[in-house]
């Protein structure tokens, strides 16, 4: 039972500290070599505090690293980073503390569940490729997510622009 109310009691913490210093939103990529874009889910956490920051990645998983210096005599900048699933569960793990965040991080929960039914999403044919083999040539249909699919992701990666803009009680620390 303590070992329980110790979990709630960090679990409590790391959210104060992504409420407070974090950013949970949606990345919008475009991969060299690709026609379409990509979604991902986010969460950063930027602070001048390398023992908070140890203290997230070894809780909660993911990564840290320390930022180069973008002026001489600045603190150095440890950020940690999660995508996808491990942001995921890094949200399930601290959503009942968020508060300044919340809405966030829901949103990209929501987007979460629909990236898991990406698969049939692929409709869209953007070309074919050619597999030799003993029996002759195999055409296979190249296909990417649908129009449909892609706007739904843009529309989450959208209302996480707007909750995590300046001035709207959100932040921009990354995205």
């Amino acid at each position: 039972m303590a070992d329980k109310s110790v979990e709630c009691v960090d679990a409590a913490y790391l959210a104060g500290i992504i409420d407070g210093e974090g950013y949970i939103g949606i990345k919008r990529m475009q991969p060299k070599n690709m026609k379409s874009v990509a979604y991902r889910a986010r969460i950063q956490v930027r602070m001048t505090d390398e023992p908070a920051i140890k203290f997230l990645r070894d809780t909660l998983g993911g990564m840290y690293y320390r930022e180069r210096q973008s002026k001489k005599g600045r603190k150095i900048l440890y950020c940690y980073q999660v995508s996808d699933r491990a942001a995921e569960s890094v949200l399930w793990s601290v959503i009942n503390y968020l508060r300044v965040k919340r809405k966030q991080a829901e949103l990209v929960l929501e987007f979460r569940d629909l990236q898991r039914s990406a698969s049939q999403y692929r409709t869209k044919i953007i070309g074919q490729r050619n597999f030799p083999n003993l029996y002759g040539n195999r055409v296979i249909q190249t296909r990417a997510h649908s129009d449909k699919y892609v706007a739904k992701c843009h529309e989450f990666y959208e209302q996480c622009k707007r909750l995590n803009r300046v001035g709207d009680g959100g932040d921009a620390l990354c995205g």
